[in-house]
């Protein structure tokens, strides 16, 4: 479905809700990225409840996040966003589709 301010949304094909802007650049999951990483987010994915939350956190589409550093042993990766700090865990990062910034 198209909105008026040029976004789509829609479930795939898992039921999981989503929101995007179409881009040329492929995104990718905040997991590929490295420390020292910047990235702006492009897309959400996952049910409702999910993407809320990740909205409240400051999490939305267009918003520049940091990486900070990942914990070892498949451990959350902390991130800047907004002038915060937020430590996510890799399931929820997965889900966080962005197009890497150049350094």
């Amino acid at each position: 479905m198209q909105h008026r301010n040029g976004m789509n949304s829609g479930s795939d094909s898992n039921g999981y809700r989503f929101r995007h802007r179409h881009r040329h650049k492929r995104a990718i999951s905040v997991l590929d990225l490295k420390p020292g990483q910047r990235g702006r987010i492009v897309s959400l994915r996952g049910n409702q409840k999910i993407v809320q939350r990740l909205a409240d956190l400051g999490l939305t589409p267009e918003t520049t996040i940091h990486i900070l550093r990942t914990a070892p042993l498949n451990g959350p990766i902390e991130i800047a966003v907004r002038g915060s700090r937020l430590a996510i865990g890799r399931e929820i990062a997965r889900n966080i589709l962005v197009h890497a910034e150049e350094e």
